[in-house]
């Protein structure tokens, strides 16, 4: 049986449609007036007069998601039956969630597995694709524009005088008067945006773990089971904000949705004719899962099998010894034995075990560093070349040097030359230097001044000679 996709933050119990029929009337008072409630309940034909009841029943169904169920998406017989109110089914609803869903308010379980959806909404990603040129909603209006210029007699259309938008009276590709769009009651309908950050942080938890394992890949089941550690120990499953209580359906929604983007890729491994799915984070669009993921993937199966097989000899050990105990204090000490016999063996499957898991994690190390190496290497490869192309060429420069010695050499017979022609300047330097001394002896000019020996000396304040000096200057 297929799990219930809803995941409520009430009891089963609480789930009854009185008490979500109460909420809605609480948290929207015009529910409450019969004519509004009439009105909004009533069909919904695709015509700007009706736009109200489009933005209405955006609220509506936000608030029953988020604040009532606690999550981002719900089955369309699961909207049809918590949305009746006062006895009134909403009439126009499956057209309200069509136009909804146009505008990309809303997506269906439909709309995440259909790669149509993707290369109309994500042409950077899909840009191979002549059809990825055009988003919805560009898309949508062309087609319109064409039906328009071919006389569609089901459509009315009106344009303004600039010419800059088209309004539509009716969108006669989807709907007309005697019919209503007709969903499966079994579609699940999610909240876009809330579907895309979900997504956005699941992967940043995805990123996390991996990091934390030092691994590239992991198993889908493990993944689901790191996600509900999440949402059963940190505070009702909120990670970084976000609420990833959601239950294995709705990760695999999200997960289908990061694969389609092109975040993750998801590759399945063959294992004891089982088929397991494991995951894989990509660094670019064309990053495929390779060859020695796959291997590390097999790896990660083989080391998780030999860890139950240990996890279980160590309760067997534990159970042996548990038994000695209790037959030793009866003093049956032969059945002791028997069981710490017993105990030995099991030692030694463990032992075995404990060395084949030693060397299945060390043989995915090797596999790491070789391709560590390898990229090492390519890096190397790569700097060598680049320090020959630009590297001085050995020859080149030997002959620079020569060049340059030889200007030097030049330089110095031109100077030698030079002074040569100008004379001999030895005597005129001796010349200037005796007079010099002259100058520096003769203490300006020939005059030898002598001054008085009391001037020549240090005077002390205090001294009679200083008074008597200072008397006759004054």
């Amino acid at each position: 049986m297929k799990e219930s996709f809803l995941e409520s933050s009430l009891s089963e119990k609480e789930i009854t449609g009185e008490v979500i029929e109460n909420k809605l009337l609480s948290r929207f008072h015009y529910l409450n007036d019969k004519d509004q409630l009439h009105n909004l309940y009533c069909s919904y034909d695709f015509r700007p007069e009706e736009e109200s009841m489009v933005k209405v029943w955006d609220e509506i169904l936000k608030y029953l998601f988020l604040n009532i169920f606690s999550t981002f998406g719900m089955k369309i017989s699961e909207i049809k039956k918590y949305t009746i109110i006062n006895n009134h089914i909403p009439i126009g609803l499956m057209n309200i969630i069509q136009e909804l869903r146009i505008r990309q308010k809303l997506i269906t379980d439909s709309d995440i597995y259909n790669q149509e959806f993707y290369n109309k909404n994500f042409p950077e990603i899909f840009s191979n694709n002549d059809s990825s040129s055009q988003g919805w909603g560009s898309y949508l209006v062309s087609g319109i524009k064409k039906l328009v210029n071919f006389g569609g007699n089901k459509l009315g259309c009106v344009e303004n005088n600039d010419k800059e938008e088209i309004k539509l009276e009716r969108r006669a590709d989807i709907s007309d008067d005697y019919k209503e769009i007709v969903l499966p009651e079994s579609t699940i309908v999610f909240n876009y945006e809330l579907l895309k950050n979900n997504s956005q942080e699941l992967l940043s938890f995805l990123s996390d773990i991996l990091q934390e394992n030092d691994n590239d890949v992991i198993s889908k089941n493990e993944f689901i089971k790191e996600v509900n550690k999440v949402s059963s120990n940190n505070n009702g499953g909120l990670y970084n904000g976000m609420n990833l209580h959601f239950g294995s359906i709705y990760i695999d929604y999200c997960l289908i949705y990061l694969m389609k983007i092109k975040k993750i890729s998801i590759f399945t491994i063959d294992d004891n004719n089982k088929s397991i799915e494991f995951i894989k984070l990509m660094i670019n669009k064309n990053d495929t899962p390779k060859e020695r993921d796959k291997v590390i993937a097999k790896l990660l199966l083989k080391c998780d099998a030999l860890q139950l097989k240990i996890k279980d000899l160590e309760n067997k050990i534990e159970t042996c010894i548990n038994n000695a105990k209790n037959l030793l204090k009866k003093g049956d000490k032969n059945s002791a034995k028997s069981w710490m016999v017993r105990k030995n063996n099991y030692l030694k499957y463990k032992q075995v075990f404990d060395n084949t898991h030693i060397t299945l994690i060390q043989q995915m190390i090797d596999i790491k560093n070789a391709e560590s190496n390898v990229k090492v290497t390519e890096i190397l490869k790569s700097c060598n070349n680049i320090l020959k192309n630009i590297g001085a060429d050995r020859d080149e420069f030997l002959e620079i040097s020569d060049d340059l010695r030889e200007q030097k050499d030049f330089q110095n017979e031109i100077s030698s030359g030079i002074k040569e022609f100008a004379g001999d300047t030895e005597d005129i330097d001796k010349e200037l230097e005796q007079l010099e001394n002259e100058n520096n002896d003769g203490n300006g000019g020939g005059q030898n001044l002598e001054f008085p020996s009391a001037l020549n000396q240090p005077l002390n304040p205090f001294s009679f000679e200083s008074q008597q000096l200072y008397n006759q200057n004054k």
